[in-house]
């Protein structure tokens, strides 16, 4: 039946209520789970566990509410943890309430060892961030925002965790925690569940935030924090670290409560407007750092560029291209006619990639299942002899065909949406470590169909599909470059010396999983699967091979060889709805 039939369109509506009643439903349970875990604190003995590794916290202050100030240190002392350090670096608070609160702490504190406390003139959160790490006698520390506060778990739980990493012989860099938002009031609100490490994600959100530890002995190699960066110097400080860190782990668990108040940008990012202006200084002084390369003369050291986006608070980041590279777009087809146009959908495929792409070289390789009339702008038209359709097939088929550094994988009902798609998935692929790129498609309608997958007990899932071109995601992951454990080969960008590592595609996946299997096992041989929103295409999805359920054997093969990852997904925190049910569901 065609997709205008009022009951086609009935049971899509059907579809989208269901599917919206069980993410309420989760809702309420990842609550009870959250307050439940808020609820547990109160109970933590001050002072109760011995932990075997010291965590130290720095707390820049200047001229915060009294109150706020208080309850932030409060949570400190109150650690249950036994083994800590708190260095209090006041940078020349003025407030008289301030000073006053500060000299009482002292003196309260002066016989316990593990409190210190500097008086600075003004010098800015930098430079009173630095005069703490002079101070930290531990080898890991973090910062607290002079409003905020610690669960009273954070410093036993960090401790653990380094602990275990260090037993296991590897040497941890950073560990940070999931966090939420309080109120001027003490509620509990917006809990941010963090993907582990995602180093695409660091390229314009400093996710890590609260609450980072850091190994001191990396902080002070590249030289501390930057006064000149204030207002972003903690992502500063990550990115300049980025490119040499080696194990970064998460603890996923809120353990830092961040103040929403007035003067907070927990609040509103126009509480701090510079804050977003020393976030670009950062992020284009990485993109110098690390994509320069020998631009010629007057353009030496410009890496790409980070611009403030239209979403307010958050920047764009554009790496630039750093090689003259040739990309392979491969095509499969067996030439359907597009009934909405006067030609097929692979015309139109190939014809909206000529259009919009300007910049990368292109390599157009159309793989026809049996003969069919030449295609209008393809470099290469390979015919696939088949009884019996496999998509895996009909990929590698395409590659032993293809002479690029890097192959993009397109099905024939997907056309480009913005200008230079291919440029804009190279900016990530790219990137060192990373092996697979995925990009963001949309239904004819504007719709969101693919935004990364994740691993579910159910198996992969598709992030947001379904929902309306103006969803941002959870935390803006629609918004923003990331890590994901799959993408969908729709639209795949892959480093062809990967491809041929990997063999290619498993042919035993001929209609289904093939992509997902070869993103895990590219993540298996140590590659990163990354994805971007920028890259934009629209996908007729279903267009040229209606299916609405998977092959039951090859899911029992994919099932078979790939269940023990459903649970441990890294980039789908455990504290998210673990029962979504999506990726061959009808809309």
């Amino acid at each position: 039946m065609s997709e205008k039939n009022l009951l086609i369109k009935a049971k899509r509506r059907a579809g989208r209520s269901k599917r919206w009643l069980k993410r309420k439903m989760w809702e309420r349970n990842i609550g009870k789970q959250y307050q439940a875990w808020l609820a547990e604190a109160p109970a933590a003995t001050p002072g109760s566990v011995d932990n075997g590794v010291a965590i130290a916290v720095i707390v820049p202050v200047f001229n915060p509410p009294v109150s706020y100030l208080d309850e932030c240190l409060a949570s400190v002392v109150n650690q249950s943890a036994q083994h800590w350090q708190l260095v209090v670096s006041d940078d020349g608070s003025t407030d008289a309430d301030v000073v006053k609160y500060l000299d009482e702490f002292t003196a309260k504190h002066a016989a316990d060892a593990r409190v210190v406390v500097l008086r600075n003139v003004n010098g800015g959160i930098s430079t009173a961030c630095n005069r703490g790490i002079a101070a930290v006698t531990t080898n890991y520390f973090g910062w607290l925002d002079h409003d905020d506060a610690l669960d009273p778990r954070c410093f036993a739980e960090f401790a653990s965790i380094i602990e275990a990493q260090v037993g296991a012989g590897k040497t941890v860099d950073i560990v940070y925690s999931d966090e939420d938002k309080i109120d001027t009031r003490g509620n509990h609100f917006e809990l941010y569940a963090k993907p582990d490490f995602s180093p695409e994600l660091l390229l314009t959100q400093m996710y890590l935030c609260h609450f980072t530890v850091f190994r001191k002995e990396i902080v002070e190699a590249i030289g501390g924090f930057r006064p000149e960066m204030d207002g972003a110097q903690d992502f500063d400080v990550v990115l300049r670290l980025l490119p040499n860190l080696r194990n970064v782990v998460h603890i996923p668990k809120p353990l830092y409560h961040w103040r929403a108040w007035s003067g907070s940008t927990a609040l509103t990012i126009d509480a701090k407007p510079w804050a977003q202006q020393s976030t670009a200084r950062a992020q284009q002084e990485y993109l110098n750092r690390t994509f320069a390369g020998d631009l010629g003369a007057g353009e030496v050291g410009v890496g790409g560029s980070a611009l403030p986006s239209k979403v307010p608070g958050l920047n764009e980041v554009h790496p630039r291209i750093t090689a003259d590279h040739l990309v392979s777009v491969i095509i499969p087809t067996i030439g359907t006619p597009n009934l909405g146009a006067t030609g097929r959908f692979v015309d139109d495929a190939v014809a909206s990639l000529r259009e919009m792409e300007s910049k990368i070289r292109l390599e157009i390789i159309v793989v026809t299942t049996g003969e069919i009339a030449p295609v209008l702008g393809a470099d290469k038209q390979v015919v696939y002899h088949t009884e019996s359709f496999n998509f895996s097939k009909a990929i590698n088929t395409g590659r032993a065909a293809a002479t690029g550094d890097y192959v993009f994988l397109l099905n024939d009902d997907a056309t480009a949406n913005e200008a230079d798609p291919v440029t804009l998935l190279l900016e990530l692929g790219q990137i060192d470590g990373v092996g697979i790129t995925g990009c963001k498609l949309s239904y004819p309608d504007g719709r969101l169909q693919h935004v990364g997958m994740v691993l579910l007990p159910s198996g992969p899932t598709h992030a947001w599909i379904s929902k309306p071109a103006k969803e941002p995601g959870y935390f803006g992951s629609v918004l923003t470059p990331r890590n994901y454990s799959a993408v969908t080969a729709a639209a795949m960008l892959v480093r062809t010396s990967v491809f041929d590592e990997l063999g290619g595609f498993d042919t035993a996946f001929a209609k289904d999983f093939n992509d997902v299997d070869f993103c895990l096992r590219a993540r298996a041989a140590g590659y990163r699967v990354a994805w971007t929103p920028y890259a934009h295409f629209t996908h007729y999805e279903g267009a040229t091979m209606a299916r609405k359920m998977p092959d039951p054997a090859e899911q029992a093969l994919f099932t078979s060889r790939w269940a023990d990852t459903y649970a441990l997904d890294p980039y789908y925190s455990p504290a998210l709805n673990p029962n979504l049910q999506r990726s061959y569901e009808a809309l």
